[in-house]
């Protein structure tokens, strides 16, 4: 009875909801930890770029076309579909600088763990994951000064931020692969991984509660933005592979690839970078990827 409760406890769906629950009903109470935010999303990068080997990408000739792929779909599709709905939909500069920062936010790591447990292709997803990380050291601050431009976004605070949650992260993930310290990082990584985002989702919800509740029609329209783009768009996307007759597994990794930002980096950014209202989008999409792996996992049985 206990070893099943702390099997729920510890369940990543029950860990994200938790904080989706807990930052709304804390509210500005969350601060604190937002203060904390770029340090906690440090840490869970360390666990999480542990499992990774630079070895894993022999030969490099293959590795790079599927960067090149992750790249098309996560940073070019999705990412100038999130930064057309900004300048279409909304006047008001924090949602656009919201949307434009989401956009621009390397794919999630939880399209790692997810790929594997929908049996998708793995290592596209691990190559894809971690080559973009690595690209967003250059990509992301240059087309965030050029989008927002340089009154907006500090370009030594965006160099700042990518070294603290992907560059210092992933050079001290090196040491956790030591043959005698590995066995237990892999024991406790998907933990703090989880336990991690919670205390990042936390105050994304909690200091987007006020813009949520003053103005509802800035969530319903991300609402609205993340329903076409990520359900619609994810079902277009499998039907043209079907059409193309893609693996299945490549398929499944691809479309998690195509509708998965890091919600957490863009509201860490957001914290540190704009004003905190502008993590409204990255709250939305949280959510959505947490429904969205849900429905997308549930369809795949039914099919099998």
């Amino acid at each position: 009875m206990l070893k099943k409760g702390l099997h729920i406890l510890n369940h990543r769906n029950f860990i994200l909801s938790l904080s989706l629950i807990l930052g709304f009903i804390l509210g500005e109470n969350t601060t604190l930890l937002a203060d904390y935010s770029v340090w906690i999303l440090a840490l869970v990068m360390v666990f999480a770029t542990s499992g990774f080997a630079f070895s894993d990408w022999k030969p490099w000739t293959k590795t790079l076309g599927q960067i090149t792929h992750a790249f098309f779909l996560n940073y070019i599709l999705f990412g100038l579909l999130l930064i057309g709905s900004g300048y279409l939909f909304f006047s008001d500069e924090m949602m656009i600088a919201g949307l434009v920062l989401l956009a621009l936010s390397p794919p999630g790591p939880s399209v790692v763990p997810f790929t594997a447990v929908m049996k998708g292709d793995l290592k596209y997803a691990v190559t894809g994951v971690f080559g973009l990380h690595l690209l967003s050291i250059v990509v992301t601050p240059f087309a965030l000064m050029w989008l927002l431009g340089k009154s907006a976004i500090s370009p030594e605070a965006v160099i700042i931020i990518m070294a603290k949650v992907i560059v210092g992260p992933l050079i001290i993930s090196r040491f956790l692969r030591h043959s005698k310290i590995y066995p237990t990082v892999e024991k406790v990584r998907g933990h703090v991984i989880n336990w991690g985002f919670f205390l990042v989702v936390m105050p994304i919800v909690g200091l987007s509660k006020g813009l949520i509740l003053g103005n509802p029609e800035f969530l319903w329209l991300n609402i609205l933005i993340f329903t076409v783009f990520m359900f619609g768009g994810g079902l277009l996307f499998n039907l043209i592979s079907k059409l193309l007759k893609i693996n299945n597994g490549r398929t499944i990794a691809a479309n998690l690839m195509f509708t998965t930002k890091s919600s957490a980096f863009a509201a860490v950014a957001s914290f540190t970078l704009l004003p905190r209202e502008t993590a409204l989008p990255a709250a939305v999409h949280a959510i959505f990827v947490t429904v969205y792996f849900i429905v997308y996992d549930g369809l795949l049985k039914r099919n099998r």
